[in-house]
């Protein structure tokens, strides 16, 4: 039903999380339900796979079973809801008809005024002979395969793909938490030691994963232990002794300048919404004054306002020289944000898409294999 190729004899574990996300699907759709809750079904999956799902949702209301649709991806709601309710701060914000449903009147609901659109705008400054400079790199994923790309100072680069297509593996291996066959990764020029993320940390080049509750933050540490994770011996006296003042100093600015919404500093990163842990793992990495950062899948089950923010974060960024290398599957996210798009397919970067040459059928192109023509 769900057109899943695997074997149901795969462990769990050795799936992606996108195909974990429709095992979970198919789950509560085995057990012939009445009332079924779908909380962020999308938020791993690729176009295909929500194409079918969707397609799934209009059979089983056919049949006379009830959908409750959460999901901050507004273009599915707006294709498969019947009736739209918008929660803000804990309360029912408003209702919308299907007549009356679209965009902005689902954002004006979810964030309770009219969202300014901070897509759509260029690099202020880019400096192409500084930045992230990959050089034929193989991954254990895809050892056959050469990768060659830069991000310049200054630049947003998007990298679209489907699941699948090697690109949070090749995050990993530059910043040294999954094996580099091969390959060169330099930052303004100059060599970053392989298979080393405190040598990455060091050289001023940081990963926002992907899994940011299982490989970004310590969910159990509060807000100030995990900005200070990365950086400890900045907080460390000549007997390793942690100074907790000034973590929490830090902790602190952080908070304020990324408008993370949290009682203190002393408060359990597990206890914060998606998007204010999300504003932790870069609060984790602002700290420590960033020459290149990489966003894999940076607003994967956030909400729209702070989708907003942590695009405003980004750009702000790359308008300081920072080299923004940013990981999506979101199309919408990848051409209103980004400066240039490369996609991969199997390992291989297909292509390259400037600016003015942007649309989803650009990227769906290269996405499947074909090449630039």
């Amino acid at each position: 039903m769900l057109g899943l190729e695997i074997s149901p004899e795969t462990p769990v574990s050795e799936l992606s999380i996108g195909q974990q996300q429709m095992v979970e699907i198919a789950k509560a759709l085995s057990k012939n339900a009445k009332i079924i809750i779908m909380d962020e079904p999308t938020s791993s999956l690729t176009i295909s796979e929500t194409d079918k799902l969707l397609a799934v949702i209009a059979e089983l209301r056919e049949k006379g079973i009830a959908i409750i649709y959460i999901s901050h991806r507004l273009g599915e709601v707006r294709q498969c809801a019947d009736r739209v309710v918008a929660l803000r701060d804990g309360a029912n914000a408003g209702e919308l008809s299907r007549d009356e449903i679209n965009h902005d009147s689902m954002v004006s609901l979810m964030v309770g005024r009219a969202l300014e659109r901070n897509t759509h705008e260029h690099s202020q400054i880019t400096t192409e002979d500084k930045g992230l400079e990959i050089s034929n790199l193989r991954t254990s994923t895809y050892p056959d395969c050469k990768v060659s790309f830069r991000v310049a100072a200054g630049e947003i680069l998007g990298m679209a793909g489907l699941v699948g297509a090697g690109r949070s593996e090749l995050a990993q291996a530059i910043f040294g938490v999954d094996p580099r066959l091969q390959g060169e990764v330099k930052i303004n020029g100059q060599l970053v030691r392989k298979g080393s993320s405190r040598a990455s940390i060091n050289a001023g080049i940081y990963l926002a994963p992907e899994d940011r509750k299982r490989t970004g933050l310590v969910t159990e540490f509060d807000i100030s232990k995990n900005v200070s994770l990365a950086s400890l011996q900045k907080y460390s006296n000549k007997l390793g002794l942690i100074d907790n003042n000034a973590e929490d100093t830090v902790a602190k600015t952080q908070v304020e300048s990324l408008n993370i919404k949290t009682p203190s500093t002393r408060t359990p990163v597990i206890n914060l919404s998606g998007g204010n842990q999300q504003k932790v793992v870069l609060g984790k990495w602002l700290s420590m004054e960033p020459k290149a950062i990489i966003f894999d899948e940076p607003t994967r089950g956030i909400d729209v306002g702070a989708k907003a923010e942590i695009y405003k974060l980004m750009r702000n960024l790359a308008n300081q020289g920072v080299a923004v290398w940013m990981i999506s599957s979101d199309m919408e996210e990848v051409l209103g944000i980004s400066d240039r798009i490369t996609v991969m397919h199997e390992g291989n970067i297909t292509g390259e898409i400037k600016r003015e040459n942007f649309s989803e059928e650009a990227i769906m192109h290269l996405a499947v294999g074909g090449k630039n023509e």
